[in-house]
């Protein structure tokens, strides 16, 4: 018995399979985008019937036009953060390095009303003063060491 197998039809070969050689270095900086054009054109410039035979059309999407190029800034944020009167360590905002905060204590609320509360119940004769050289009774500014930067306070009051 002779069975008879199906076969595919002969595969026609009606172009070549070659393309133009790609541009020069100086060719492709002239113009670094060619698929931002404003007027596109079907067939690119260099295909059709004197050099390379046109292949079959796809249907295509709509254009593509260039926009400029967008940075995008990150803001990292710190959650937890808290500035009391010891050092933090975190990234500063405005140089971007892993830093140690830098304190520097100020006379604030708290310091003079201890002062004046001092002051009321008899210690008139400078005792008063003293809380103006006690760094736990003083607000604390934190600076960047690198860039020197304000980064937090923190007011006792």
């Amino acid at each position: 018995i002779k069975t008879k197998m199906a076969s595919a039809p002969p595969i026609e070969v009606v172009m070549p399979l070659t393309a133009p050689l790609p541009p020069s270095y100086e060719e492709a900086m002239n113009h670094p985008y060619p698929h931002c054009s404003q007027n596109p054109t079907y067939p690119p410039p260099g295909y059709g019937p004197k050099n390379t035979p046109v292949y079959p059309v796809q249907p295509q999407s709509p254009p593509v036009t260039c926009h400029p190029v967008v940075s995008v800034q990150s803001v990292y944020v710190q959650p937890g953060l808290v500035f009391s009167d010891h050092p933090v360590v975190m990234n500063c905002p405005a140089c971007r390095q892993m830093i140690t905060t830098q304190l520097e204590y100020n006379s604030g609320a708290l310091a003079w009303l201890s002062c004046a509360g001092l002051a009321i119940f008899g210690c008139i004769y400078g005792c008063c003063l003293i809380p103006f050289c006690v760094d736990s009774l003083k607000d604390v500014t934190h600076y960047c060491p690198n860039c020197k930067n304000v980064l937090g306070v923190y007011k006792r009051l």
